[in-house]
């Protein structure tokens, strides 16, 4: 008679049982928590309940091995609360972050509170990847209506903070970054609303915009943001002594002089530093383990074909991956690899 006590998992050798266990619980998706919307993730989770021993060698490898999305401080924070006491042991980690959210999520990154920071919730990270959503522009003549309820009233800057902007743009490679407090205690407009001045400005080089139909008071303002000033300049002037751009290549972590100094990735630096996202890396640097690997995904919105414009004006900043969408390559900021997504929506008829 067979011995019911018996394992023919437990017989294998650990080596071997590590494989069954990564093979059964390990998804190729996030686990979003807390969410409905989460897809399935096909994994044997009634593993974890066979037996003591399988339980204390299994879920280790199913927290130390999946990917975990949180999309709020607390909910991160809840999940190390309510879960397995193996949960210490989570290594990889998706935060999506709405621009509005920014401070909140600062603090918690940047917090060594025990009951509450990341540095207490995650002892173990390796991989932090977080998404940071910075808005969604709609067509020229349609920008109140698909921005109108979503742009705060702090968001609008006067014409000197913006003035000054323009001219720290074109100043030259030494250029000092724009101050973090403007001087009439205003925030910045977001990249969202100066990167929109760009796009209409460039539609009027092409005698295609059409006047707002609400009058001269929403058209964007005559001193043009450094974005549409530099998309101006590309588009009117032939580029000047090739070779010798050829000769200054760009730094990977932005401390060259090539051309891209003043360039797409550059110039909405100089403008979401403001909203949060240098912030967000500056928090990083006490409390995050020193072989994790960080990045930050801005993401911005606009039509599609707008998007596509706009990956014509910077080519060599912008490329396009196989769903139509444009980012910047990784750059080093305080730290921490950010890069710069276009994602393009279709616009109804």
């Amino acid at each position: 008679m067979p011995d019911p006590a018996f394992s023919l998992l437990l017989s294998l050798p650990r080596e071997l049982r590590d494989k069954v266990y990564t093979f059964a619980l390990v998804s190729q998706f996030p686990f979003w928590w807390p969410s409905p919307t989460t897809p399935k993730h096909n994994v044997a989770l009634g593993l974890l309940s066979v037996s003591r021993q399988v339980h204390e060698e299994a879920a280790p490898v199913f927290y130390a091995q999946n990917k975990f999305l949180f999309t709020n401080p607390s909910d991160c924070t809840m999940f190390r609360v309510v879960a397995s006491p193996y949960a210490e042991n989570i290594t990889s980690v998706y935060f999506r972050i709405r621009e509005k959210d920014v401070k909140l999520w600062a603090t918690y990154l940047g917090s060594k509170d025990p009951s509450r920071s990341m540095k207490h919730d995650l002892p173990k990270l390796k991989s932090l990847w977080i998404f940071l959503r910075c808005g969604m522009m709609g067509t020229p003549g349609a920008i109140h209506q698909a921005l109108g309820t979503h742009l705060p009233q702090q968001v609008h800057i006067n014409m000197q903070v913006l003035q000054q902007a323009m001219h720290q743009a074109h100043a030259g490679a030494h250029a000092q970054p724009i101050a973090n407090v403007p001087a009439n205690g205003q925030a910045p407009m977001p990249f969202v609303q100066f990167a929109q001045n760009a796009l209409q400005h460039h539609q009027q080089n092409q005698n295609t915009a059409a006047p707002h139909p609400h009058g001269l008071q929403n058209n964007p303002p005559a001193n043009l943001s450094p974005l549409a000033a530099l998309a101006a300049q590309q588009q009117s002037q032939p580029p000047q002594n090739p070779p010798q751009q050829q000769q200054h290549p760009t730094h990977a972590h932005g401390h060259g002089h090539g051309h891209h100094q003043h360039g797409f990735f550059t110039t909405f630096m100089r403008w979401e530093r403001e909203m949060g996202l240098e912030n967000l890396c500056l928090s990083l640097q006490e409390t995050r383990p020193a072989e994790a690997d960080v990045k930050i995904v801005c993401i911005v919105k606009l039509p599609r074909p707008e998007l596509q414009r706009l990956v014509r004006v910077y080519a060599e900043e912008l490329s396009l991956d196989k769903n139509g969408d444009a980012r910047t390559k990784f750059r080093r900021v305080h730290g921490v690899d950010v890069s710069l997504e276009v994602s393009g929506y279709d616009i109804g008829v």
